[in-house]
């Protein structure tokens, strides 16, 4: 674990968009932060429950014994806003607190995921930019890993992420590699596979689940979190994009799946229908044009 000038450990602000929709497991989120191990940390949540607040009046009051929380409320519309930016709104609030209050790492942890008590130290102890914890995505018996291989958007399929498959025979072979028991013809891989000789299960991402994921402040610093209004794809994926770009790397420790206890979706609609040129661009927020065009197409997308 990098230890800063003064001699101090780093600080970090655990953060989560909350809503109604997680309640059930919110509380239990909150109970896991009284045996992590790791004593610099503090706990922001912002709520952007689609009511006049009364969630929030259940919550907002919320203690962890010796540590910090912060509490905050962003009303949404959904008739005048997308989801998706509504939760890019949001972590570019909880990414500002970072900024505004010193903070070394902002660990993204999404409420209904669940870490182990020594999961922060673990995190920190690897100094990178931004290096996380896997968690499953979709449904059963369409679960992947969300761990996201390149920036390329394939029509007809979306993001291409790493398969449990392909994400065991990682495993497989760092074991193998630890034991000493590589084949040469398997060493003659090496190369290609482990970044680290010296903590071979890290395994170098285009993307990490925003939802465990510690965020350096370096990249916090120069990648915010944002979407695009006519171009409607995850926060997450926008981040990772510009992250990439400025050359920040992303890493996942494979020894350790967090748990993610998966909440139903509640849908989303409204009465307007709107029609959306879509342009897939490439370069940093502060950029004066499009620098790389991937796709251009028109669509009627209902929201």
């Amino acid at each position: 674990m990098e230890i800063k000038t003064n001699g101090e450990l780093p600080t970090v602000l655990v953060c989560a968009p909350v809503s109604k929709r997680s309640s059930e497991v919110f509380k239990d989120w909150i109970k896991q932060f009284d045996t992590i191990n790791y004593p610099i940390f503090d706990v922001m949540f912002v709520d952007n429950t689609d009511d006049n607040g009364e969630f929030f009046d259940t919550i907002k009051d919320i203690n962890i014994e010796g540590h910090k929380v912060i509490a905050e409320r962003m009303k949404w519309e959904p008739d005048k806003e997308h989801s998706l930016q509504m939760l890019a709104n949001v972590r570019n609030r909880m990414r500002e607190y970072a900024l505004e209050n010193n903070y070394d790492y902002m660990f993204s942890l999404d409420t209904d995921i669940f870490i182990p008590k020594n999961g922060i130290e673990r995190l920190l102890s690897y100094n990178k930019d931004s290096v996380g914890f896997y968690v499953h995505i979709f449904p059963e018996g369409m679960q992947t890993p969300c761990l996201i291989k390149s920036g390329e958007i394939i029509m007809g399929k979306g993001v291409e992420f790493l398969s449990f498959k392909e994400l065991n025979a990682y495993k497989e072979y760092v074991t193998k590699f630890r034991e000493g028991k590589l084949t040469e013809e398997e060493l003659n891989l090496k190369h290609f596979l482990i970044k680290d000789d010296f903590r071979p299960q890290l395994l170098r991402m285009y993307g990490v689940n925003l939802g465990c994921l510690m965020i350096s402040r370096k990249v916090l610093e120069q990648v915010p979190f944002r979407t695009h209004p006519t171009f409607i794809m995850g926060e997450d994926f926008w981040f990772f994009a510009e992250a990439n770009d400025k050359h920040f790397e992303f890493w996942c420790d494979t020894d350790i799946r967090a748990e993610h206890r998966n909440q139903s979706w509640t849908e989303i609609t409204s009465k307007d229908t709107k029609r959306f040129n879509m342009v897939v661009a490439q370069g940093s927020t502060e950029a004066t044009g499009i620098e790389v065009i991937k796709h251009v197409w028109t669509i009627h997308w209902f929201i």
